[in-house]
């Protein structure tokens, strides 16, 4: 190894100190989704099959302290007292496998804090739902129909409902499916297997909406990005309704009709109108989870069949 990888190496190799035992045994679990570090250092951590609890265990304030300089460090940023936060990526090694680091310090916060998003190892297939209570059997061979059908599939919930491991069944099926993928993300979360797939970042130059321009240049059969959040909607919509369907996404929402009033406001930011006939046309199904407690669950499917200008709202039906 050069100096340079020599330098990277200590600095991973103190990063797993900083971590201690306990976050790197968590790190290392196949379903644990989430690690939070709270500023009174208690460790919580998310798991897909238990949802999120307190391990007991505390971690000092140097340790937190040490943590994020580190991460700091790693990803070229400083954080001080003058910027106390943040944001960075994991490196991509076995037991970090490229997850999200979020991390603060004084004065916005009491004590050092941080939050590791870290992508499953495991994927879930929409067996493994039906098997752990989170779908009907009728839902999967309706998801399942869906995929074969070529429709287009919002996937959508609140935080922590489990949206992104969700598509990536979904993607476990649509990968049986020989065609031609192109994913877009702003990190890296999404698992394709398929034999012919694109994967593509967002970065600090080439956002959703240019990647999603970029995207329709290289032969996509099926458009999938991980997360609209902005006027990026109105370019993924007027892609899905101009003959790259079969795709899916995930959105923030309350239900899965208000899913459809979301993809409103969000075209809104790039768009005169809200564009609902467009919706009503691009979007097929409507994918709404929930969270109880520790578990997740596919609380409503709805079926869109457009939008009704007459009467002002969307038509859809709903599958139990």
């Amino acid at each position: 190894m050069n100096a340079a990888e020599v330098s990277v190496q200590r600095s991973l190799e103190a990063l797993i100190f900083d971590f201690g035992s306990d976050i790197i045994d968590y790190l290392k679990v196949d379903d644990v989704t989430e690690l939070l570090v709270n500023p009174d250092g208690k460790l919580f951590v998310d798991r897909l099959s238990m949802g999120r609890q307190n391990t007991g265990v505390r971690i000092p304030p140097e340790k937190r302290l040490a943590v994020i300089s580190q991460v700091a460090s790693l990803s070229n940023q400083s954080c001080s007292w003058e910027n106390p936060s943040i944001a960075a990526e994991l490196p991509d090694t076995k037991i970090f496998c490229s997850s999200r680091f979020q991390g603060q310090i004084p004065p916005c916060v009491a004590a050092p804090c941080f939050v590791i998003r870290k992508h499953p190892k495991q994927i879930f297939t929409l067996d493994d739902y039906v098997a752990q209570g989170v779908m009907s059997a009728r839902q999967k061979d309706i998801l399942l129909g869906a995929i074969k059908t070529r429709k287009n599939i919002i996937v959508a919930g609140g935080t922590r409902t489990g949206k992104t491991t969700f598509v990536n069944g979904l993607l476990a099926e649509i990968s049986k499916e020989s065609d031609r993928i192109v994913m877009i993300e702003d990190t890296p979360e999404l698992r394709c297997s398929a034999d012919d797939y694109v994967s593509m970042r967002v970065s600090d130059t080439r956002d959703m909406n240019f990647l999603l321009k970029d995207a329709l240049r290289m032969s996509p059969d099926r458009l999938i990005i991980g997360e609209v959040r902005t006027g990026e909607a109105l370019a993924l919509l007027t892609a899905w309704n101009t003959g790259h369907d079969g795709g899916c996404s995930t959105v923030h929402a309350n239900s899965a009709e208000a899913t459809l009033t979301r993809l409103e406001t969000m075209v809104s930011m790039a768009s005169s109108s809200p564009q609902q006939s467009l919706i009503g046309e691009a979007v097929d199904m409507v994918i709404f989870l929930k969270l109880y407690g520790t578990k997740r669950k596919v609380e409503e499917i709805i079926t869109v069949s457009g939008y009704n200008a007459e009467l002002k709202k969307y038509d859809f039906s709903t599958i139990q």
